[in-house]
């Protein structure tokens, strides 16, 4: 069932839809944003809002940058040991 959400951000109050499964990861959301508004001391208003979206879209991807590097790592090692295990019973069978 949905639940409302109430989020003030920049003085602007905003009624949220959410799942309430949702609702305390949104809460944090939120509040992220609002800290991120915070330390935006220089700019107002869209700009600042704007400028810190940028800001986090750019964290988002290098964080999905650095997620799929990792995967590939893992992606590679995982390929050694089953190579590596593979090799060792075939050198057992001629054993």
């Amino acid at each position: 069932m949905n639940a409302m959400l109430t989020i003030t951000l920049m003085n602007h109050t905003f009624e949220i839809p959410c799942k309430e499964e949702d609702k305390a990861q949104l809460i944090e959301a939120a509040t992220l944003l609002e800290d991120k508004l915070d330390e935006m001391k220089t700019l107002r208003g869209e700009s600042k809002a704007l400028m810190v979206a940028l800001n986090l879209a750019f964290d988002l991807l290098q964080l999905k940058n650095d997620t799929l590097q990792y995967c590939q790592h893992l992606d590679k090692q995982l390929n050694l040991a089953i190579e590596e295990e593979t090799q060792d019973k075939e050198s057992n069978k001629r054993n």
